[in-house]
């Protein structure tokens, strides 16, 4: 359910709501963690990895959330905010660079839009800590959004190449 409202809210924000139903059975049990750089060194990214890439993103831009609503005087949050490199998507991202497809163009588009994503969270994050809601808000809802849909983009993208 909560993966489900996750990319209802990130992935398709004029679709009408998505009712929750049972997942199917599967013979095979289904890993999301970030794979390893190791585990992928021979073939180029599937759509699953791809599907998985998707959703490590969207889970941080919920944990961002998260730390962007915390008042500075409170407690901090539970879970740390992932860097660009630690994030599951930056964690994926590292593995593709070492396979066959990392020295493509999409691939080059991609580090650098993730890259300049999280710097963009990191400045909206210190706005809001310094009490300029106004100045978060409005790097939030200009630039730091239109880097978070152009990282979808770049992964659906390659999802269809």
């Amino acid at each position: 359910m909560r993966l489900q409202k996750i990319l209802q809210f990130f992935s398709r924000p004029n679709a009408k709501p998505v009712t929750p139903t049972a997942p199917p059975k599967a013979d095979v049990e289904i890993d999301l963690a970030p794979c390893g750089a190791g585990e992928r060194s021979n073939r180029a990214p599937d759509r699953l990895e791809l599907q998985t890439a998707i959703i490590h993103h969207l889970e941080w831009c919920v944990l961002f959330n998260e730390h962007l609503s915390v008042d500075a005087s409170g407690p901090a949050p539970l879970a740390p905010l992932p860097s660009a490199a630690d994030s599951g998507l930056g964690q994926w991202i590292g593995s593709v660079r070492n396979g066959p497809s990392g020295n493509a163009p999409e691939v080059d588009a991609l580090i650098q839009e993730h890259q300049h994503f999280h710097q963009l969270a990191l400045k909206a994050l210190a706005f809001a800590r310094q009490g300029r809601m106004d100045l978060a808000s409005t790097l939030l809802n200009t630039e730091f959004e239109r880097s978070r849909a152009r990282v979808l983009e770049l992964l659906r993208g390659m999802q269809k190449s």
